[in-house]
């Protein structure tokens, strides 16, 4: 069975989102920025992850990692070596020129640093050696941070990356529907990631601008024009923000509506609301089986409440 060892990183005022994407794409709860797992989780489809590295040997010295790499004969053409930090302090960081030069040598083939076919990562952590193929979150989706249309009160790129991951748990089969989606947000990395997802919006200039920022980045995405109380078809889940009053009606009873409809058309629900509505989820009968709090930036501020829910009572 192959092993996995990812790198996350984020904000301190992001990391109790960050743990709560962890435990929803790894099933257990991350005590490190550094850590392995027999799971393979695409890591351009988290704002955190930041590396994973497909580990092929470990060893103690490094020595007896250039002799297994040896050993495995690997001839390949356009291949590449880094060296893939994982804690902040390494203490062979110094020394990676001349690592990665050491594994290169022994390695058959031609190396390509333009154009790699390949990368391969060694990185030292805790006492041993790793060496084995290595991928990177090439970031490109903050791209969507210019998209045409957007509210100051739209959720952070960060936050709807994440939020989608602990919706469908990195399951990219499931089928996902954000019933308020506003300009898009969620939408657009929910495409990136290749989610079914689909959006509905009831105020049809809104939804144009989700449409347009769709097509923008040139994605075919699904906006409906329809009340949430008006959709028929059941996901397997959904991501709800709530609306809190800058471009719709926050009234405690349409805030109640909206929750009670997305259990109805839902199997899987998350919540985000910039006020606590802990209390109006229970009393909806809704089992909330995990949560969180994010804030906008290190002033924390402004913070948005993350309610997981599963089932009714």
């Amino acid at each position: 069975m192959a092993q996995y060892m990812y790198y996350i990183n984020y904000q301190d005022y992001e990391a109790d989102l960050c743990a709560l994407e962890m435990r929803a794409l790894f099933n257990k709860s991350i005590e490190s920025k550094t850590f392995f797992s027999d799971l393979r989780i695409d890591e351009s489809i988290s704002p955190y992850l930041k590396s994973r590295l497909e580990v092929l040997h470990t060893t103690t010295t490094f020595e007896d990692l250039i002799q297994r790499i040896r050993e495995s004969k690997y001839s390949l053409e356009a291949f590449k070596v880094q060296y893939v930090p994982v804690v902040k302090l390494d203490p062979v960081n110094k020394a990676r020129k001349i690592i990665t030069k050491s594994v290169g040598y022994a390695i058959e083939g031609f190396p390509s640093f333009d154009k790699p076919q390949i990368i391969y990562g060694v990185t030292y952590y805790e006492g041993k050696w790793y060496f084995g193929v290595v991928v990177y979150n090439t970031m490109l989706w903050k791209e969507h941070i210019s998209k045409p249309y957007s509210y100051s009160s739209s959720l952070g790129i960060n936050t709807a990356k994440a939020i989608l991951n602990v919706a469908a748990k990195g399951d990219v089969f499931k089928k996902i529907i954000d019933p308020c989606c506003g300009v898009g947000t969620v939408l657009l990395e929910g495409h990136y990631s290749s989610y079914d997802i689909t959006g509905c919006e009831i105020k049809g200039k809104v939804a144009n601008k989700a449409r347009e920022n769709l097509k923008h980045f040139g994605y075919q995405g699904k906006v409906i024009l329809r009340d949430i109380k008006d959709i028929d078809e059941v996901y397997d889940a959904a991501v709800v923000d709530l609306p809190y009053g800058n471009f719709s009606q926050s009234d405690e009873a349409n805030m109640v509506n909206i929750i009670r409809h997305s259990a109805r058309i839902s199997k899987r629900q998350v919540f985000i609301s910039s006020i606590d509505l802990k209390e109006k989820i229970r009393e909806e009968g809704l089992v909330i089986v995990d949560e969180s709090v994010v804030y906008k930036s290190k002033s924390r501020r402004f913070a948005r409440y993350i309610w997981v829910c599963e089932g009714l009572k």
